[in-house]
């Protein structure tokens, strides 16, 4: 599947993402960490009122204990950064997320956070049996553990969560990992999973060549 968008042109997701602190895109798109609020804006930008059921894996821990937390970020940064701002562009969704970092889970108007270890079959199960998230979602973005395995884990736990026509992500795929994603798609998921297809998008980025790209999966059931 071919997207079509302008990677370098700011748009209103990348000002709101910016704003609340998240590092997905901001209102200084050529010189952010990421620009993946290009590409979001223009697939979610049609249906950006409508009532969606969105779910978010990795909200944004400052633990340093923490594998893949966001101290990096400093001041520039925010727990929940990305989940504000999806509440935000999406009027009248229902927005959900989870992380390892229990100290950072919130409950706030049409936003619920839940506990989640990424990395264990058994705790995402127990996850997905909360009856708030016993619905399925139209949109879901693993912004977790930025590690290969961590991301097949919660993929092979968590695909069967995805209504029909609805988009799941893995954010920042390491350019030393795009191969193993390759290989997976190819040679397991595409047979495992027929009723889904697989887009590796590679972003262009004058800041980031290590880890600007996104495995897109859309389930076309």
């Amino acid at each position: 599947m071919n997207y079509n968008f302008d990677e370098k042109t700011t748009t209103e997701l990348c000002k709101i993402m910016g704003k609340n602190g998240s590092d997905k895109g901001n209102i200084d798109i050529i010189n952010s960490l990421h620009n993946y609020t290009t590409f979001y804006y223009s697939i979610f930008n049609k249906i950006k009122d409508d009532k969606l059921r969105i779910f978010e894996l990795g909200l944004g821990s400052f633990n340093i204990n923490i594998p893949s937390n966001m101290s990096f970020m400093g001041n520039n940064g925010r727990p929940c950064a990305s989940i504000y701002g999806w509440r935000e562009f999406f009027p009248n969704s229902l927005i959900f997320g989870a992380d390892i970092d229990k100290d950072i889970l919130i409950n706030e108007d049409r936003i619920k956070t839940f506990y989640c270890d990424q990395q264990n079959p058994q705790i995402i199960k127990e996850l997905w049996s909360n009856p708030d998230l016993e619905d399925n979602f139209d949109i879901i973005i693993e912004d977790g553990l930025h590690e290969f395995n961590a991301n097949v884990c919660f993929f092979e736990n968590s695909i069967h969560k995805l209504k029909s026509g609805g988009f799941y992500i893995i954010e920042d795929i390491k350019i030393t990992e795009e191969h193993l994603f390759i290989n997976k798609i190819n040679n397991e998921w595409n047979i495992k999973y027929p009723d889904y297809v697989f887009n590796l998008l590679k972003i262009p980025s004058t800041r980031n060549s290590f880890d600007n790209s996104l495995l897109v999966i859309t389930n076309k059931s």
